[in-house]
């Protein structure tokens, strides 16, 4: 018999013995609302059964990602996961820099980014998942605006601590480049540190090897393609990201996390990504130019009783920096860094339980600070640019009247050796469905 029919029948069945209870004007008023609990509990069972996934969403975190990219995992049969998230941000900037010089910089309000995952369960063990990113609301020809694939992968599930992954996949570095939905962290802007030490969004194509055990450990292991030195700078990486788009595969890279969340509140652990990224290229004598790159990361994060903590560190390094240099005709302070560091700490508390009991709503003052340097090291014969050298210091507000929609309002203090930073405020409306 069909599961619908048989918790009809038995709900009809619990609803006479109601009727009986009644009837004889039972005193035993135990028996009656063990009665109306079990009547309770099948009117819910049979709400699941006829709404399957709608009743039953879940917005948890798997392997690192956020809750909205995670969907796809909660599927329990073969289906179709929608899901995801947007942020629109205002920043207002200050007229002049830190040496008093007039800034330029223009006041501006921005549909920052809409994505939306899509995913799909062939069966229990086989499933695809996307990112489909929406860059400043409009890609029409001259307009800001883009569409990108920010990751798209076929998994299969061979064993509960084995994963075979293959498509597009976000390179498993740092915090921010695997969970990066806005909703989840403390800042109308992603950390600097890892914007230009860690060059999130940081997406290539390759396959690896995903899991967790229930210990708490989860590892990832990627081959993909590495970045391009071509497009390497004084202000570090980033550029060189080639997202998996025709991208140039001559050097190929690995990369890795493994991290502990054994402890509830608890996510330590510990990423890199190492490889050539001189893609063929040649200097002016015709040698190849390796440019070995490495970058590895060390985070922690801890969410408990209100209190959130974050801190991260990277540290990166460019082989053969004087060679790219000249194959590039960069010169002095335009140096590539041999080495780039950075690191950030977050606080944040929780206060509304404090001042209203039993409230669902969320109300965290926070704060952050961060300090990077891009040119960290140069190569000798080459000078050092005082503005590549920045620290941040974030202080601001984080409101959640439901966990996935956040209003956040923040100050960030800019600095850096050239006196030319220019500070800001910000206002960001989040969401993640």
């Amino acid at each position: 018999m069909k599961p619908i029919p048989v918790a009809f029948a038995t709900l009809v069945i619990i609803l006479i013995q109601v009727g009986q209870v009644l009837a004889q004007q039972s005193t035993r008023q135990d028996t009656l609302r063990e009665l109306m609990r079990k009547v309770e509990i099948l009117t819910q069972e049979i709400e699941k059964t006829t709404l399957g996934e709608v009743v039953e969403t879940e917005y948890e975190g798997k392997f690192g990602m956020g809750p909205a990219a995670s969907k796809v995992y909660q599927l329990k049969k073969s289906g179709v996961s929608i899901a995801g998230y947007g942020e629109v941000v205002y920043n207002n900037f200050s007229d002049e820099t830190d040496g008093g010089s007039p800034s330029g910089a223009v006041n501006q309000i921005d549909y920052l980014r809409h994505i939306t995952y899509f995913g799909y369960r062939f069966n229990d063990w086989l499933l695809f998942n996307s990112e489909i990113e929406f860059e400043h609301a409009k890609t029409k020809e001259g307009s800001p605006g883009e569409v990108a694939v920010e990751f798209g992968y076929i998994e299969a599930e061979l064993s509960t601590a084995v994963r075979i992954r293959a498509g597009m996949v976000l390179i498993p570095v740092g915090i921010v480049n695997e969970f990066h939905e806005p909703s989840t962290f403390h800042g109308s802007l992603r950390p600097e540190t890892e914007r230009s030490i860690i060059p999130a969004t940081w997406r290539a194509n390759g396959f690896g090897i995903v899991g967790s055990t229930e210990a708490g450990i989860g590892y990832k292991l990627y081959v993909t393609e590495s970045l391009n030195a071509s497009k390497f700078s004084s202000n570090g990486v980033r550029s060189g990201r080639q997202n998996g788009a025709k991208a140039v595969a001559e050097d190929l890279a690995i990369s890795g996390r493994l991290n502990y969340t054994g402890i509830p509140g608890l996510d330590f652990g510990g990423s890199f990504f190492v490889g050539n990224t001189g893609q063929a290229m040649v200097d002016s004598t015709g040698a190849e130019v390796d440019a070995a790159f490495s970058l590895f990361s060390l985070h922690g994060m801890f969410a408990r009783s209100g209190l959130e903590l974050r801190v991260l560190y990277a540290r990166s390094s460019v082989g053969d920096a004087a060679q790219l240099n000249g194959a590039l005709g960069l010169t002095g302070s335009g140096s590539v860094g041999e080495s780039q560091s950075g690191y950030y700490l977050t606080a944040a508390y929780d206060l509304l339980p404090l001042l209203v009991e039993g409230t669902s709503h969320y109300l965290a003052p926070f704060l952050q600070y961060e300090k990077f340097n891009t040119q960290d090291e140069v190569p000798s014969g080459f000078a050092k640019n005082l503005a590549r050298e920045r620290a941040n210091f974030t202080l601001g507000l984080t409101y959640k009247p439901h966990p996935n929609v956040a209003l956040k309002f923040d100050y960030i203090d800019r600095d850096n050796e050239a006196d030319s930073a220019v500070d800001q405020f910000n206002i960001a409306v989040n969401y993640l469905f």
